[in-house]
């Protein structure tokens, strides 16, 4: 993927697309899925048909991947016990695949067993909020560690190797999902489309509304102003997605704790970084990359961005 840098400055996880007008039959529609607000737009004669079986396509995900519904795929594997084999789907296998190579690519940096601590942290709009005790939070960093859970991708099966081990594929699943409703909304026949799912932009075709057929994504500064931009990014297609520390948070104390959680020590991450960028052909790659970058911190996440073909930018604090 071609990218050109054309402004230079702060990050944010919010995305606005420059789409100038144009001619060109369009349909847009926005939904509520994936515990964010999303937004697609495509252009061509079946546009609106495109539209909607990328709706469809990301319900379909949302049903297998959904950390908090009892009847999701996820949800039985976390139900299981020490080493029983769980059938998973097609779906769910291909986004718990994608984590663990980037787990393993980035020493644990990205971890979605993290879930047994995740879920003790108060980021889901509470009235009150207070950090957990140490305690709890070493209890359940007992149960964390990619390794303990073991994929066998070819039959969709997985286990783990013991028990209290949970999955939360949260942190991969809106790439997932924007790379599959693109991919639907091509079979479709779209001309080109745009995806915004809570921030995580894909877009494929050419821009009908610029003569060099580029995309322009505006990415806002971290903690400012709805509509603040810091930088401002052309690409030809593909993905940009970026994780920060300013959307999920909550202040205690005198302290800002955000919902990026180290593995290692199942608090919020320090790394002097308050957001990071990726860009990449794929948005499942990017979104796990952009979170894994953060835990890392600016060298080494910069290192695996590049080992992994993305580009990768930081917002620092």
């Amino acid at each position: 993927m071609k990218i050109r840098k054309i402004a230079m400055g702060l990050l944010s996880v919010f995305f606005c697309l420059l789409l100038p007008g144009c001619g060109q039959q369009e349909y847009c529609e926005t939904q509520f899925l994936l515990d964010t607000v999303c937004t697609i737009r495509a252009g061509g004669p079946q546009a609106e048909q495109a539209v909607k079986a990328a709706f469809e396509r990301i319900r379909e995900i949302q049903e297998a991947v959904n950390f908090y519904s009892d009847t999701s795929v996820v949800a039985a594997f976390n139900r299981a016990a020490e080493g029983e084999r769980v059938q998973l789907d097609a779906d769910t296998t291909a986004v718990l695949k994608a984590a663990q190579e980037i787990s393993r690519l980035s020493g644990g940096a990205f971890d979605v067993t993290i879930a047994p601590v995740s879920r003790l942290w108060p980021f889901h709009g509470e009235e009150t909020a207070v950090p957990p005790e140490d305690k709890a939070i070493l209890a359940a960093l007992s149960h964390v560690g990619w390794e303990k859970v073991v994929l066998d991708a070819e039959n969709q099966m997985a286990y783990k190797t013991e028990d209290g081990v949970m999955i939360d594929l949260g942190g991969a699943a809106k790439g997932y999902a924007a790379d599959c409703a693109a991919a639907a909304m091509q079979e479709c026949g779209a001309a080109y489309g745009v995806l915004d799912l809570g921030g995580n932009v894909l877009v494929f075709g050419k821009n009908p509304g610029r003569k060099s057929g580029q995309w322009q994504v505006g990415v806002q500064k971290p903690f400012g102003q709805n509509g603040e931009y810091s930088r401002t990014l052309t690409i030809d297609s593909g993905a940009v997605v970026t994780s920060g520390i300013y959307q999920r948070n909550f202040w205690y104390d005198g302290k800002l704790y955000h919902h990026i959680l180290d593995p290692a020590t199942g608090y919020p991450v320090d790394t002097g970084l308050s957001a990071v960028t990726i860009a990449a052909d794929s948005a499942l790659l990017a979104d796990c990359l952009s979170t894994a970058a953060m835990v890392l911190g600016e060298e080494n996440g910069k290192k695996l961005a590049e080992s992994c073909g993305a580009e990768i930018y930081f917002e620092r604090e």
